[in-house]
């Protein structure tokens, strides 16, 4: 019987050791090589930077799928398509010019039918119509870019700038599928340069370069250790104006959630420490900043740029989601008008904003993009013809966790402003 047993056991381990020695030679599915028929019908749907091609399929019972021969920027591409369809997109052109596609039915033994060949003629790709609908305009510190995406494609713009030598030299690139919108390119001084823009897809197609000359218009950015806290020594002059927001509750003096997060944090440079208010507290929250302690200068304020929470907390929890900037130079007078335009006689109202997520899904659901936005920070413009102060109230409205609710909290990593010194 124990003899049994080790030939048995000698056997399957030659077996074992046979089928393992075996190469892993992958085959066709079928040993048929019979080729198949080739499709009929097609009919071709140019679309912008793409054709849509529909065609009725073989009755071969060996067909695998179909596939698309052609050349793009001199490269050749192929797209394939199951036997379960009866159409495929080729896409990727940067131009209306006519093309011809080769289509083949391939058979589970990998043979190709003869080709059935049909011209396509793209309509007008992405590319070319955001290129036409850009326009630009000097900003704080640069220039500003807007643009019309209406087919949502992935577009990148590279932003280029003519050095003192007379040579084209890069700044940035901004990505986007947003239909619509506009970025800054800043860290200029106010000395007029040849700005270049382009656009270019993920086919490496590229438009022409737009070619405009811009001054940038003169900013700075605020020294942050001249900030002050000064919410217990104003708390109680901070504006409301009936119909006030959500709970219309008085909450004026935003307290620190704890020490391990003061409002110090706001403010220190560093984006990763964070100011925290305490939770639960009734909204509007109102943070009052004393731009500069020493008394000395006042600004006229061009734009500001906030780092969330990040991690889990990205456009949720306590970051902000809708808020008002307002300024004053008497933070300890209130004034009765709702409109007051003027500093000196109580708080001015500099600006609203609601902030966005770029790929706009629900709370709690964020793309690589909202990701990439949340933790490159986020920039915001005052409106021109503001008035020059030196306090200013943010006003927390909302935030993303708690959208048009009564109680809520308030985070950030980072505030930092940029304006004119006057």
């Amino acid at each position: 019987m124990k003899l049994s047993k080790h030939i048995i056991t000698g056997c399957l381990l030659v077996v074992i050791t046979m089928c393992a020695c075996k190469k892993d030679e992958r085959s066709p599915l079928s040993k048929d090589k019979t080729a198949p028929d080739p499709i009929r019908n097609p009919q071709v749907t140019n679309l912008a930077g793409a054709a849509l091609i529909t065609y009725t399929l073989p009755g071969n019972e060996n067909l695998l799928y179909v596939k698309a021969l052609y050349t793009l920027n001199g490269q050749q591409k192929e797209v394939k398509v199951s036997m379960f369809q009866n159409k495929l997109l080729v896409e990727g052109f940067g131009n209306t010019d006519e093309r011809v596609i080769d289509l083949y039915a391939v058979s589970r033994s990998e043979i190709m039918s003869e080709p059935v060949s049909v011209t396509i003629k793209p309509l007008t790709p992405p590319i070319v119509n955001v290129f036409k609908s850009l326009k630009t305009d000097s900003t704080f510190g640069g220039i500003n870019v807007k643009y019309v995406n209406a087919d949502s494609a992935n577009i990148v713009f590279e932003v280029l700038v003519v050095d003192s030598a007379g040579d084209w030299q890069h700044v940035d690139f901004n990505y986007t599928s947003m239909k619509q919108g506009a970025f800054n390119i800043r860290g200029f001084p106010p000395v007029e340069r040849t700005w270049g823009i382009y656009a270019r897809d993920r086919w490496d197609n590229h438009s022409d370069t737009l070619k405009v000359k811009i001054t940038p218009v003169y900013e700075e950015a605020l020294d942050k250790t001249r900030f002050n806290d000064v919410r217990n020594s104003f708390a109680g002059f901070i504006p409301q104006f009936d119909p006030l927001p959500n709970s219309g509750l008085n909450m004026v003096n935003a307290v620190d959630y704890s020490g391990s997060y003061p409002m110090r944090n706001l403010y220190d440079g560093n984006h990763t420490s964070m100011f925290h208010t305490k939770e639960k507290y009734d909204l509007p929250v109102w943070i009052p900043i004393d731009l500069d302690k020493s008394g000395a200068s006042k600004f006229v304020l061009s734009r500001f740029k906030i780092w969330q929470r990040t991690g889990a907390y990205i456009f949720n929890h306590g970051n902000p989601h809708h808020w008002e900037i307002w300024g004053t130079n008497k933070p300890n007078v209130v004034s009765t008008d709702p409109n007051n335009t003027d500093p000196n006689t109580g708080w001015v109202k500099l600006g609203e904003y609601v902030m966005t997520k770029p790929s706009g899904w629900e709370v709690g659901q964020n793309s690589n993009e909202d990701v990439q936005a949340a933790a490159g920070g986020q920039e915001f413009e005052l409106p021109n013809g503001i008035p020059a102060v030196r306090y200013i109230g943010w006003k927390n409205i909302d935030s993303w966790g708690s959208i048009d609710g009564f109680t809520g909290f308030f985070h950030l990593f980072e505030l930092s402003i940029w304006g004119q010194k006057k």
